[in-house]
């Protein structure tokens, strides 16, 4: 059995696998930033800013943040839909 399992682990196309993960994370990430920048009233050129282009690599932190709490996801459960007053 270990060795079929060393077997198929050397077979795998890791190249593949890894660009598959990171495509999809940035996918993820660019629709996150989309629902990021609407919730909190972006004007249209914060969609070509830097601070866009942040979110969507650190979307995870960006949804909620572990060491704080706070980040689109509370916010959402907070303020609701309307948006987060500022």
């Amino acid at each position: 059995m270990a060795e079929k399992a060393k077997k198929l682990f050397k077979e795998v196309n890791w190249e593949r696998w890894i660009s598959l993960v990171a495509i999809l994370y940035f996918m993820f990430g660019i629709g996150f930033a989309f629902v990021f920048a609407w919730y909190y009233r972006w004007p249209p050129a914060g969609y070509l800013s830097p601070g866009f282009w942040s979110v969507t690599i650190s979307w995870p932190l960006q949804a909620m943040n572990p060491f704080t709490g706070v980040g689109l996801i509370p916010d959402i459960l907070y303020y609701g839909w309307a948006g987060k007053p500022i």
